[in-house]
């Protein structure tokens, strides 16, 4: 190094490193979360040095900490342009694509940052919550142990460890974690994770418990405040509601964090109101969140109708590959539209002595190539066609499908339920590769069905189409055209499982199910409610219950709100 290489370098330190001092005087007073006099800085220090990789970053965390996402993902995108080879800022960028529920260009981005540093504990934990959120549980485990394998004592990715293993069937252990972590670190996210696990296992009291004491500490958590409303047993007061209320009367401007909250809050008050006997309000929170939902994604019906127009074609035809291999382990496919009395028919058969319920399970929408079941694209099922004839691919997913199911089995139980509803599109497929397979198609009236999708908020925007009265009936629609088709070319293949005659006639309708999936009848799967397991579904809380009929007809309170919904389906 000459002398001038010596005198530019000691003067660029002169200049940097005062200037990274200063940006740590700031970090400090964002931290305490003054968050107006922290911008006020930050902006005075770009005009310093206006291309500084990190000031610019946590800017853009600044404007994420307090709702602004836009400007939040502009400062991200900009500290990616400076300097491209630090991992930071594509993490950033790939967290806000997760709130914004973009999880494709979140994956992007993280895994780009991933292959900048492997060793980036924010990177591996939002890898974790990104899968958990697609349901790929597999994957978000092994990013969890990683991380766990880093930084064995960091409380993020405890957590994130804990909610992967939930995800993947482990939930004493994902209970164990989260109790020995909010000992160390009482902070409310981890009792809310704590809370959610002790729900899914069955542990209503407990959750409730947890749920009472936080809202009771802090109302204006809106996690603890959700739950904590649409209990019945439980009411608001006036300066609870005028604060959510007045949060739901917010111009959003776009700003989709503040619209997610805001969709949080009109289902937590559709379902408050109806509590209370209210339907006037109630039916006002419903028309709001639905809209507000579907306004954040568009949906495209034509892709659905190709893809169950696709299904038809390739199925019509015997197709040259048929196997008749059968192994130890018994798959019970229970399937159908979501909220058609999948999680109770699981349920029930989970009850007897040698079947374990799985739950809802997206292994074979990954394995097959199409990954979502929902809004697949034309070379997505140009793919899947192409893959369908060939004998060694269909022999590896049924292989890998297999071992997954084993690594879930409880005991030595030959029967596992794997309950994800919209594996009814792939009944063809389930026949071609699963002979010894049973599957089970539960129904319910149509509008009953229809008016319960519209009814309920789904994780992310995995059934954007409920969020429309007339595309919610078109789609219905689609879904049984397809169903007849099955039910046609499968008749002695598929148990119809009807949510109505299950209620009217459970002992008959119970002894015929069971009997149908080849087991012998067991009196506990009449006490369905009395088992013990993990449940992940909205149907959470009615499966601890015995069969009642309050859900049938249930829309009938809310007709002159469903219009719309009632004239496409009738």
């Amino acid at each position: 190094m000459n002398r001038h290489q010596r005198r530019k370098q000691q003067k660029e330190q002169k200049i940097v490193q005062p200037f990274h001092q200063e940006l740590l005087e700031i970090i400090k007073i964002h931290s305490s979360k003054n968050y107006v006099l922290a911008e006020k800085e930050y902006l005075n220090l770009l005009n310093k040095i206006p291309n500084d990789y990190e000031t610019i970053r946590h800017l853009g965390i600044l404007y994420f900490d307090i709702g602004r996402l836009e400007q939040a993902y502009n400062c991200f995108q900009k500290s990616v342009k400076v300097n491209p080879k630090r991992c930071e800022a594509y993490n950033n960028l790939g967290f806000v694509h997760i709130k914004n529920g973009n999880l494709e260009l979140a994956e992007t981005c993280l895994q780009k940052s991933y292959e900048i540093n492997t060793r980036y504990i924010p990177t591996l934990n939002n890898l974790v919550g990104l899968y958990i959120n697609w349901q790929h549980p597999d994957t978000a485990l092994k990013f969890a142990k990683r991380s766990i394998a880093l930084e064995p004592a960091n409380p993020i990715s405890n957590s994130q460890y804990a909610k992967a293993l939930i995800q993947n069937g482990q939930l004493t252990e994902a209970i164990q974690i989260l109790e020995d972590l909010y000992k160390k670190f009482p902070s409310p996210p981890f009792r809310m994770d704590l809370s959610s696990a002790y729900r899914e296992n069955g542990d209503i009291e407990k959750s409730d418990q947890i749920i009472k004491e936080e809202f009771n500490k802090n109302y204006k958590i809106l996690d603890f405040f959700a739950l904590y409303a649409i209990d019945k047993s439980n009411s608001l007061n006036s300066e609870q509601i005028k604060y959510y209320e007045d949060m739901v009367k917010v111009d959003a401007k776009g700003e989709r964090s503040l619209i997610r909250d805001q969709i949080k809050l009109c289902e937590t008050f559709y379902i408050y109101y109806k509590n209370k006997k209210d339907l006037k309000k109630s039916s006002q929170y419903l028309v709001r969140m639905n809209k507000l939902q579907y306004g954040l994604k568009k949906y495209d019906m034509k892709l659905e109708e190709q893809f169950f127009q696709r299904l038809k074609n390739i199925f019509s035809n015997n197709l040259d590959f048929s196997l008749n291999k059968k192994g130890n382990i018994v798959p019970i496919f229970v399937c159908g539209m979501p909220r058609s009395g999948t999680t109770l028919c699981e349920q029930i058969l989970s009850s007897h002595s040698n079947v374990t319920g799985a739950g809802e399970l997206n292994f074979l929408a990954n394995l097959s190539g199409i990954g979502t079941s929902v809004q697949v694209k034309e070379d997505v099922l140009n793919a899947f066609e192409k893959n369908i004839s060939d004998k060694k691919f269909l022999l590896n997913l049924r292989k890998e499908y297999i071992n997954k199911l084993i690594e879930r089995r409880e005991g030595k139980n030959h029967y596992i339920c794997d309950k994800m509803p919209h594996n009814f599109v792939f009944i063809g497929l389930i026949r071609t590769i699963f002979p010894e397979a049973k599957i089970v198609y539960c129904k319910r009236d149509p509008i009953d069905n229809c008016f319960s999708l519209y009814a309920h908020k789904f994780l992310e925007m995995s059934h954007q189409y409920s969020y429309d009265q007339k595309t919610l009936a078109q789609y219905y629609k689609l879904h049984s055209d397809l169903m007849d088709f099955w039910l046609d070319r499968y008749k002695n293949d598929v148990f119809v499982l009807d949510n109505e005659e299950l209620i009217n006639n459970q002992e008959k309708t119970s002894r015929d199910l069971v009997s149908f999936c080849g087991l012998e009848w067991e009196e506990q799967c009449l006490k369905f409610y009395e088992t013990k397991r993990q449940v992940r579904t909205a149907s959470i809380d009615q499966v601890r219950k015995p069969l009642n009929n309050k859900s049938i007809g249930a829309w009938k309170k809310y007709e002159s709100s469903l219009t719309e919904l009632i004239s496409q389906i009738k």
